[in-house]
C-alpha cells in the first residue's frame, strides 16, 4: 500500500467507514458498532479525592475543650463519612471496569474497522492477553509522565497553596495570586497535553502491532518512535488533523443529535396531546391510563435519544479509527495488506503538451 499523507488518507477513511457501517443499511449494525466504538473512547480514568482544610474536632466551640458533639449528629456525620467512603470506592472500582472494557474494545474497534468483520464475540475472545499488556503500557506512561513532570508541577502547586488567601482574608499580593493560578493552570494543561499526545501515538501507531504482532511493550514504543522520528513533519501533521477531525465530528455530532431530538419531539409531542386530550377528563381509571400512556411515550422517546447518541458518535469514533489506520496503513504492510484492496488506484498525472503538440497519451 502506498503512503498516504495526512490530508490524503481524509477521504479512504471516509468511505472505509461508509461501507462499513451504512452500506449494510441496517441500524443494529451501525449501533453495535456505537457501542464498541464509544466504549473503546473510554480513554482511562483519574481524579482526586481532596478533602475540607477543616477538623471536625475545631468546629464550634474550639474555646470549650469540654464541648461534645451530640449523638444525634455524631451519628449524622459518621454516616455521611461512610456514605462518602462507599460511593469513592465505588466510583474507583466503577473507573477500573470501564478502564479495562475500555482498553480491550480498542482492539475490538481496531480490528473490526481492519478486517470489517462485525462479530464482536470472537474479536472480544481473542485479545485477552493482549488487554493486559496495553494496560501495562498505559499506566507505564501515565507514571513516566507523572515523573518527568514532577519538578515542575509540584513547585507550582506550592506556590498556588503559599498564594492561597488565609482566614478568609483576600491575598495581600493579588498580582501573585493570579500568576500563581495561571501557572498552575497552564501547568497542568501541558500535562493534560503531553500525555494526550503520548496516548493518541502510541494507540493510533503502537496498538496495531501489539494486535497483529504481539509486540512487547518495549518493541511497541520503539516501533512508534521510529516511525515519528522517519516523519516528524507528517507525524505533526498527522496529530493536528486528528485533533481537527475529532472537534469537527463532536460538533457535527452534537448537531445531528440535537435536531434529530427536536424532530424526534413532533411525533411524540403530538401523541402525547392526544393522550390528555382525550383521557384527562376521563375519570380516575382513565387518568390512570393517561400517565401510563405519557410514561411509555417518554421510555420511547429517550431509547430512541440513546440510541441515536450511540450511533453518531459512534460513527465518528470509528472513522477515527480508520483515519489513523489509512495513514499507518502505508508505513505498516500488515496493515496495508488489509486496506490496499479497498483504496483508490492513484491518480496518474500527465504533464501538458507543448504548445501545437497533440497531448502525451
Amino acid at each position: 500500500m502506498r503512503q498516504l499523507s495526512a490530508i490524503d488518507a481524509i477521504g479512504p477513511a471516509w468511505n472505509h467507514t461508509q461501507r462499513l457501517l451504512l452500506a449494510p443499511r441496517r441500524w443494529t449494525l451501525l449501533f453495535k458498532i456505537g457501542l464498541v466504538a464509544v466504549f473503546a473512547g473510554v480513554g482511562g480514568f483519574g481524579g482526586s479525592f481532596g478533602h475540607g482544610g477543616n477538623n471536625f474536632s475545631n468546629m464550634g466551640h474550639t474555646h470549650n475543650p469540654s464541648y461534645t458533639w451530640p449523638p444525634q449528629m455524631m451519628s449524622a456525620l459518621v454516616a455521611v463519612a461512610a456514605l462518602a467512603i462507599f460511593l469513592v470506592i465505588a466510583f474507583f472500582i466503577l473507573g477500573l471496569i470501564l478502564f479495562y472494557i475500555g482498553s480491550r474494545l480498542q482492539f475490538v474497534l481496531f480490528e473490526v474497522v481492519l478486517r470489517n468483520d462485525t462479530t464482536i464475540a470472537p474479536i472480544w475472545n481473542r485479545y485477552g492477553a493482549a488487554t493486559w499488556r496495553w494496560i501495562g503500557l498505559r499506566l507505564a506512561v501515565i507514571l513516566a509522565t507523572l515523573v518527568c513532570i514532577a519538578p515542575v508541577l509540584i513547585p507550582a502547586i506550592i506556590r498556588f497553596i503559599h498564594a492561597l488567601p488565609h482566614h478568609g482574608e483576600p491575598p495581600q499580593h493579588l498580582a501573585a495570586f493570579f500568576l500563581s493560578f495561571l501557572g498552575l493552570f497552564a501547568t497542568i494543561f501541558f500535562v493534560a497535553l503531553l500525555f494526550g499526545i503520548v496516548h493518541v501515538l502510541l494507540h493510533d501507531f503502537g496498538l496495531p502491532s501489539m494486535a497483529l504482532e504481539s509486540t512487547t511493550l518495549d518493541e511497541t514504543v520503539r516501533r512508534v518512535v521510529r516511525l515519528v522520528r522517519a516523519e516528524p513533519g507528517q507525524s505533526l501533521l498527522y496529530l493536528v488533523m486528528r485533533l481537527l477531525l475529532n472537534i469537527a465530528g463532536s460538533l457535527c455530532a452534537s448537531f445531528a443529535i440535537g435536531l434529530s431530538a427536536l424532530l424526534a419531539l413532533i411525533p411524540f409531542g403530538g401523541v402525547a396531546l392526544v393522550d390528555w386530550l382525550v383521557l384527562h377528563n376521563a375519570g380516575m381509571g382513565g387518568k390512570v391510563i393517561m400517565i401510563a400512556g405519557l410514561a411509555l411515550l417518554g421510555v420511547l422517546y429517550l431509547a430512541l435519544l440513546f440510541i441515536a447518541i450511540i450511533s453518531v458518535m459512534g460513527y465518528v469514533g470509528t472513522f477515527l479509527q480508520a483515519y489513523a489506520l489509512y495513514f499507518l496503513g502505508g508505513r505498516y504492510p500488515l496493515v496495508g495488506a488489509y486496506l490496499e484492496p479497498f483504496l483508490p488506484p492513484p491518480v496518474t498525472y500527465y504533464p501538458p503538451a507543448a504548445y501545437g503538440l497533440p497531448p502525451t497519451p
